[in-house]
């Protein structure tokens, strides 16, 4: 079965990265959250996507330049920042951690590992980024980020030692879905909202879809399960083995 992973939650319906989001997401259905990380000024991890709070809080500083307590104090009870200890403790499907600021990693690495959570995150993002995660913890689970039209070197892959090849939607065709499980990893893409689009990845046989319509990728993989598994040879079943790897993880469980 071809996982729905909510892009910052149910951002369609509730304000993103919030955890009124992630419940929404969860409760629809989805199979991972995907969820985004940056340091304060002192040390906290605020789970938000911007490097400036201007879009969504209405303050033009950098969420680096900024104490814990100023970024939680912006919004309200309904909607505000949360910090990542507390999404550890809200969501309990697994989480796909975007991680843009590399001075962010050693504190989500610190706050994953209190919570008990490595096994069911896996870790995304700017390449940095993942390069620190994979020197501070060399049991963690990386997905590997891509938007460039060339594939990824070997000395990359080695280097970060993947589960799991993260492209732009676009650049992700049959013959590179057919590579990476080959390869004995899963893929994932993002971020694909247009049903029709939704479609013509699940005809490539990927494993996991990102998306900012949970709810719409979800009604659609019911409406039409011949195309969940189109191309994996798994017929559709969510309990077989993925394509070529007996034994491989799944993109949902280590």
């Amino acid at each position: 079965m071809t996982l729905a992973i909510a892009h910052r939650g149910d951002p369609l319906r509730f304000c993103e990265n919030t955890i009124p989001s992630f419940r929404s997401a969860v409760e629809l259905g989805a199979d991972m959250v995907e969820i985004d990380c940056r340091a304060t000024a002192d040390g906290r991890v605020a789970v938000v996507h911007d490097p400036t709070l201007s879009r969504l809080w209405g303050l033009d500083r950098p969420v680096a330049a900024l104490t814990w307590r100023e970024v939680a104090a912006l919004g309200d009870p309904t909607a505000r920042v949360p910090q990542l200890p507390e999404v550890l403790a809200e969501v309990e499907v697994p989480l796909m951690v975007d991680l843009p600021d590399p001075d962010a990693v050693e504190g989500v690495l610190r706050d994953v590992d209190h919570a008990g959570a490595s096994a069911r995150c896996l870790f995304v993002g700017a390449l940095e980024s993942l390069r620190r995660v994979r020197r501070l913890d060399g049991r963690a689970r990386i997905g590997l980020t891509w938007d460039l039209a060339a594939p990824p070197g070997a000395q990359l892959l080695s280097e970060l030692r993947i589960e799991a090849f993260n492209p732009y939607w676009r650049l992700a065709t049959a013959g590179v879905v057919a590579g990476e499980h080959a390869a004995g990893r899963w893929v994932s893409v993002w971020t694909v909202d247009d049903p029709r689009d939704m479609v013509a990845c699940l005809s490539l046989g990927v494993d996991a879809i990102v998306t900012n319509d949970v709810a719409a990728f979800l009604e659609l993989r019911r409406a039409v399960p011949t195309a969940v598994g189109a191309g994996r040879g798994d017929g559709g079943d969510a309990g077989g083995e993925r394509p070529g790897d007996a034994g491989r993880p799944s993109p949902a469980a280590p």
